[in-house]
């Protein structure tokens, strides 16, 4: 495609996401916080299962632009028939790019519950009118601190693992989809040099978040989807804009379902046994997703 054809892709794309974003986001507020005023919490309960539904119709029409851009650059594999709407999960992911939220979304919208994903408290204010709308959705919002301030003080890390209990525990009351990037940012090759990761295409994984999720929500989740993600670009990682320009060649999706067994629920930050086995089965899994 030449290269003004490219541009002028872009910017069309860009303005029907951002359109689409608007306009769901701004019923998104509206009805959320009729919810909120809902006196009764059986309607108020009902009603919080219709606003859920907006985000579902954000991401369809969403899909239906990337659909009509690049339906013949995905590559998808994965067992979509083992999957249910209606049922709580756990999604495990590598992270490439802030894209892989549309890419998830692309994939998954109305085969499995409305993804939801842990974000930082500090959206709230720097992002005032996304972080209001996820919080009417209820995404659960965590305070993280770094390894430095835990270190001064350690108080901050039991504060971290409470406020990921409470989040699990609102999750409960409605079907949801906890997306977790255990790497715990974006890969780049600065990082993985930096950390001295084994792997040759991700990060480290990080084992705690995910081990609270399943122990909290382990008489509620009906399984585990572990995705990778791999985008065929001369640049990486892909950003918003050049793929709002349909400038990549494809984009590679691959999943399972894992079921939850007994071995994955356990007490990770008490039980040092439990930690070990938890950290070992997430290294195997992040050893083959390398190998994809």
């Amino acid at each position: 495609m030449f290269p003004k054809l490219k541009f002028l892709l872009g910017i069309i794309n860009s303005l029907l996401y951002a359109s689409i974003t608007v306009f769901f986001g701004i019923a998104v507020l509206i009805g959320g916080l009729l919810v909120w005023i809902i006196p009764s919490k059986r309607w108020r309960h009902c009603a919080t299962r219709q606003v859920l539904k907006i985000p579902l119709g954000w991401m369809s029409l969403v899909n239906v632009v990337i659909q009509w851009n690049s339906r013949h650059r995905w590559d998808i594999q994965g067992p979509m028939t083992a999957l249910h709407p209606n049922r709580w999960y756990v999604l495990i992911a590598n992270h490439q790019s802030w894209i892989d939220i549309l890419v998830l979304g692309f994939v998954f919208n109305r085969h499995i519950p409305l993804l939801k994903f842990f974000m930082k408290k500090e959206l709230l204010w720097t992002l005032p009118f996304a972080g209001l709308a996820c919080w009417l959705l209820d995404y659960p919002f965590v305070s993280r601190h770094s390894r430095s301030a835990i270190r001064k003080n350690p108080e901050l890390k039991y504060r971290d693992i409470q406020a990921v209990k409470k989040a699990c525990q609102k999750i409960k009351e409605h079907p949801a989809t906890l997306v977790n990037f255990v790497e715990g940012s974006r890969f780049s090759e600065e990082k993985r040099l930096k950390q001295h990761s084994p792997y040759h295409h991700l990060l480290k994984p990080k084992a705690g978040g995910t081990a609270i999720v399943i122990h909290e929500l382990a008489d509620h989740l009906a399984g585990i989807i572990n995705v990778t993600l791999q985008y065929h670009t001369q640049h990486k990682p892909i950003t918003f804009w050049k793929f709002s320009c349909n400038d990549f060649e494809k984009i590679s999706i691959h999943y399972e379902y894992l079921p939850i067994t007994h071995d994955l629920i356990g007490d990770y930050y008490e039980d040092r046994r439990f930690r070990k086995h938890f950290q070992s089965w997430l290294n195997i899994l992040w050893k083959r997703k390398d190998q994809h």
